[in-house]
């Protein structure tokens, strides 16, 4: 292992297996970590959301609540938290491809599997001080780039997140230094995180909007329209008093009580014409508002070249669940085919169905 120093190194374990958290404490201690705190449970690490943060976090994804996952989530997505980029590792006893994702998913940085060995935590260790992946800030996720490929349409700038374990590890560490470090990318996060709400709620009106037009409503339409109040209730949270937002704030609750009235109305029926127009004119307003330096027709052609790209894996995916269903027809055509219409003509009955055929 490279010659890194971890005297000036926190790390906390969350894990009820008290035998386990105590390996994985006395690995960190042989290290040379300052210090290593050991918490039974999410909950009662919850003070490490509010105070000053460790720069490795190792926590149990095992539990049937999916406390740990929540945890992840919060501490990534959090305007509050004073360091949502420390490095996060999942341990669990029986890893899957759906646990991978899932921590993948919320903001984690590995998953390393128990029983483990000294070397394996100080590979993963050595891997996030030199390797660490760049931040991503979408409008319902932060943290490490999970990305494979961009999708259509998505212009998500990666963020060269502070790593406090890789600066107290090699010797770059200043508290002054670190704290302003922090503040300027938590600042870059919430400019993102108002920036990509104000997208999504664009992409979700364009999508709906066809779906809502009908004489009823596609389900579908009326779904993805009501996730807009949650984006715009994340992005108006975010508006800090770092410039003037009220023309953001303005529009971002004319948008959600446009929702409100939509959603009630297509109870009935189809969304009105003039509604749809004012919720496409509102939701493109939003995104002028959030980011008045870039030209709207940019911002529009996102939001198109995202929904095209949507429909097409939706149609995608609803051709594979036919293709599904129909391999998993009968083998037999004459099982397959359907009874002979009362009074068809006998040549219209399958030969094999005769009588001596």
């Amino acid at each position: 292992m490279p010659d890194y120093d971890f005297s000036q190194v926190d790390a906390a374990i969350i894990d009820n297996q008290l035998n386990t958290a105590r390996v994985f404490r006395d690995v960190l201690i042989r290290m040379g970590f300052r210090r290593v705190e050991l918490f039974d449970s999410v909950k009662a690490a919850a003070g490490l959301l509010t105070a000053a943060m460790p720069d490795l976090i190792l926590v149990d994804a095992d539990a049937e609540d999916g406390e740990a996952f929540r945890f992840i989530r919060t501490l990534r997505n959090e305007p509050t938290v004073p360091n949502p980029f420390t490095c996060v590792i999942a341990t669990t006893w029986a890893p899957t491809p759906a646990l991978l994702t899932r921590a993948t998913n919320v903001g984690g940085d590995d998953l390393l599997m128990k029983p483990v060995s000294p070397k394996q935590v100080r590979d993963r260790i050595v891997s996030l001080i030199e390797s660490r992946k760049g931040f991503v800030v979408t409008a319902d996720y932060t943290g490490p780039d999970r990305r494979k490929s961009p999708r259509d349409g998505a212009q998500v700038p990666v963020l060269d997140a502070p790593n406090t374990l890789r600066l107290k590890a090699t010797g770059q560490w200043t508290q002054s230094g670190v704290r302003m470090l922090l503040n300027e990318a938590i600042a870059t996060v919430a400019t993102q995180k108002r920036l990509r709400a104000s997208i999504q709620v664009a992409f979700l009106a364009e999508f709906a909007m066809v779906g809502l037009a009908r004489a009823t409503p596609d389900r579908m339409a009326v779904d993805h329209v009501g996730r807009i109040g949650g984006f715009l209730d994340d992005l108006l949270r975010r508006l800090d008093g770092d410039g003037d937002h009220a023309p953001v704030e303005a529009v971002a609750r004319a948008v959600k009580t446009l929702v409100e009235t939509i959603l009630s109305r297509v109870q009935a029926g189809p969304a009105g014409a003039d509604d749809l127009a004012q919720l496409q004119t509102l939701s493109r307003a939003l995104m002028q508002a959030v980011d008045p330096d870039r030209p709207l027709e940019a911002m529009t052609r996102e939001v198109s070249t995202a929904v095209t790209g949507y429909r097409a894996r939706l149609e995608q995916m609803a051709q594979a669940k036919a293709a599904a269903a129909a391999a998993a027809a009968p083998a037999d055509p004459a099982a397959a085919m359907p009874p002979p219409a009362a009074g068809a003509p006998d040549a219209l009955v399958s030969a094999s169905a005769r009588p001596g055929g």
